[in-house]
């Protein structure tokens, strides 16, 4: 069934992901590069820093609710998830054997050594975010089964002793140590729970209001707190900028909310809403070595003003990623590798 508010959210979740990999670069240049341009990546990075954080929810929103047998779901989510990761991972693998490796004296042997190493270990960086999200599918089938039937005080017990131990394990407040061990609450399978919670349960008239103040409190504190810390270091902190940094998980729970209860969708756009998050898997696979050529081409955050510059490459890696992702789509077997 088709729930526009959760298409929308993943729209702009994969957009964001493309905005935060377009600025990342300048983030890391701090006094190196204009002060507003510093601020520019600080905003698109700072204010994005829910996109890993709102796939998981969206994953919890759409699957913990379904009644399905272990072996039909693991099936269908290597179908989904992991076949194409398989094809993807190939390709930068092949991709980095002939950009990292040319020019270099390497035998035929070693090569493939190095190849298999590049597979095996995952030949991108963006792709830790697959492997954490294929162990949390291994879950979901049990965490399904309990959530269903948990009355909510269960869930909320959960989510409370989540919430804390995100306190606990966190160096901003090295003053909370707990000498219990917590580690099966802690993680992204939270963010999973909070996803089916927030998704389901019926808030009061004022959730508007204080999704609003959730988001802006935590966006506010993850973009100013770096500078803060940035600045009094010299040189780039991204502490706040962490999946389980209390900010972020402010920032998080605001912006689930916000899109459930005002559901910002504008209809001239929804065949477009519709086909990024249709191919928003791809997109997310193959983006990398889109921007990498895109900067090749002269196409990268800094080609203008990074007010411009940043949002035009996101949009160009969007269309060109998409596309691939499309044409992939048309080929017979390879459609099912496409994402």
């Amino acid at each position: 069934m088709k729930i526009t508010w959760l298409d929308n959210l993943r729209v702009n979740a994969t957009i964001g992901v493309l905005l935060i990999h377009a600025s990342a670069t300048i983030l890391f240049r701090f006094t190196k590069v204009p002060a507003d341009y510093w601020w520019i990546a600080n905003l698109y990075n700072g204010g994005y820093r829910y996109v890993v954080p709102i796939f998981v929810m969206l994953s919890g929103a759409l699957l913990l609710p379904r009644e399905e047998a272990i072996v039909p779901f693991l099936k269908k989510s290597f179908m989904r998830i992991v076949l194409p990761f398989l094809f993807y991972n190939l390709i930068f693998s092949l991709f980095n054997w002939q950009v990292r490796l040319r020019g270099k004296a390497f035998g035929f042997s070693d090569g493939l050594t190095w190849l298999g190493e590049q597979y095996f270990n995952g030949a991108s960086y963006h792709f830790w975010y697959i492997y954490m999200i294929i162990g949390i599918y291994l879950f979901i089938p049990i965490i399904g089964r309990w959530i269903r039937s948990a009355p909510e005080s269960h869930i909320q017990y959960f989510i409370g002793i989540w919430g804390l131990t995100i306190l606990f394990n966190n160096p901003h407040f090295p003053y909370l140590k707990l000498p219990v061990a917590l580690t099966d609450f802690t993680g992204y399978v939270g963010y999973l729970v909070l996803g089916y919670y927030l998704s389901t349960k019926e808030f009061s008239s004022r959730i508007k209001r204080i999704a609003w103040a959730l988001f802006l409190t935590g966006t506010l504190w993850t973009m100013l707190g770096s500078y803060y810390f940035t600045a009094q270091s010299g040189k780039f902190y991204g502490l706040l900028y962490a999946n389980f940094s209390p900010s972020v998980v402010l920032a998080t729970i605001g912006l689930f909310l916000l899109f459930r209860y005002q559901n910002p969708d504008v209809v001239v756009l929804a065949p477009f809403r519709d086909w990024v998050s249709s191919h928003s898997y791809g997109i997310y696979l193959v983006h990398i070595i889109v921007l990498f050529y895109l900067a090749k081409a002269g196409v990268y955050g800094e080609m203008l003003h990074p007010s411009i510059g940043v949002p035009l490459t996101a949009l160009a890696c969007l269309l060109i990623s998409g596309g691939i992702v499309w044409l992939l789509r048309k080929i017979p077997l390879i459609k099912y590798l496409a994402g």
